[in-house]
């Protein structure tokens, strides 16, 4: 019997269907095959702009702005490319966003996965415990916690201008009797003061020409000299604000071509960035030319990046990295908003000791709520014949 015209359609309708569904898979397939390299690609970028951001991040806005805020910001692009993995079921694609983005997490968070040593069994004549805080807007039973923990014979503070005298009563600050107040810089010690020098750093992009970055102390510790920096660098905050608000960071890609007014502006941009660095390379020539062990401690608004960071710890151990664990996340701390949920996210207070002293222990408690967090260090003097 012949076909009838409503066979016919319907054989035509599933040719076309088959044509469709055959033209889709060909399609899917096509786009599987590029999304690994997709994703190469963007890992690529990514990844250059991390080493960027993690050695050099003073040169470019962009990398600066990255600098400051929660590592696992640049890794969302990855986020999308896990989910087309999975999508198109690429599990090439998906290791490969997956795995990165813990890496820069990881890397430009600069996770530390030391444990530290028993430090309960460490203390001795030779052990030093030395603690930093920006007491600004900060909490006294934070502040009482970290110290009855830490026990330090050494502590500073920042943004403590007038406050030496609630400091000094304070029960875990019974037995350090021996002070130091200088503008917004405190140093309490159980130990005598026997230097006091306030520092001035040049400073180009301020009114006075100098920023008054801190003190300089000679401590003399069971007979032996030892150097304390209490510092306090800049703070960017609300300058990266305005960056947010005004888009400026772009500036960072948009005048990457020389001899543009794009390029012209993003220069002058840097000029602040760029007297940032050198407060840094004028503090390491100071501690360069010291012979005595040194500790530098303090609210430096530096995190562990770039260029400014990098002259530090060239001539400094960063404790954290040294002894600590986990991210050391010490601002901010006192969101009340959504932004609770990432703070802290960045590192910028810290604690540096000289090639003589083995750093035990290193800690900032942070479950706190302020808006920066103390970090407490427990020293070790590897030289005794230090005098």
């Amino acid at each position: 019997m012949d076909s009838t015209p409503t066979d016919a359609v319907l054989a035509d309708n599933r040719a076309l269907l088959l044509l469709i569904v055959d033209r889709l898979g060909a399609l899917w397939r096509m786009l599987r095959s590029w999304l690994f390299w997709s994703t190469v690609l963007i890992v690529g970028c990514l990844l250059g702009l991390a080493l960027l951001i993690r050695y050099r991040a003073e040169s470019n806005l962009l990398t600066i702005f990255l600098a400051y805020l929660p590592a696992w910001v640049l890794s969302l692009p990855l986020m999308g490319t896990l989910f087309a993995s999975l999508v198109f079921l690429c599990w090439r694609s998906a290791l490969l966003s997956f795995s990165s983005a813990i890496i820069i997490v990881l890397w430009l968070g600069r996770f530390s996965f030391s444990l530290g040593q028993n430090t309960a069994q460490a203390r001795s004549v030779d052990t030093l415990s030395v603690m930093t805080y920006n007491r600004g807007q900060g909490s006294e039973a934070v502040l009482i916690n970290c110290a009855t923990a830490s026990q330090p014979d050494i502590a500073v503070f920042q943004d403590a201008g007038h406050r030496l005298g609630r400091l000094a009563t304070l029960p875990a600050f019974a037995q350090h009797q021996y002070t130091y107040e200088s503008g917004e810089y405190v140093l309490l010690s159980r130990w005598p003061v026997v230097e006091k020098e306030a520092l001035q750093l040049d400073w180009p992009v301020g009114k006075t020409g100098f920023w008054r970055a801190g003190t300089r102390s000679v401590i003399d510790w069971n007979g032996r000299r030892i150097v304390i920096y209490n510092i306090h660098f800049p703070t960017p905050r609300d300058l990266l604000y305005w960056y947010a608000k005004r888009g400026t960071f772009l500036y960072g890609l948009l005048g990457l071509v020389p001899g543009t007014p794009l390029h012209a502006r993003h220069q002058h941009y840097l000029a602040y960035w760029t007297a940032r660095v050198g407060l840094a390379d004028q503090l390491a020539a100071r501690v360069r030319g010291e012979s005595s062990p040194v500790v530098l401690m303090g609210d430096l608004n530096v995190p562990p990046l770039g260029s400014g960071y990098g002259l530090l710890h060239a001539v400094l151990q960063d404790a954290h990295q040294a002894a600590g664990s986990g991210f050391g996340f010490t601002f901010p701390s006192n969101f009340k908003s959504i932004g609770r949920y990432f703070a802290p996210w960045i590192r910028i207070d810290h604690i540096f000791a000289s090639a003589q002293w083995e750093v035990l222990s290193c800690a900032s408690p942070s479950k706190e709520t302020s808006q920066h967090l103390p970090v407490a260090v427990l020293l070790n003097l590897n030289q005794k014949d230090i005098k």
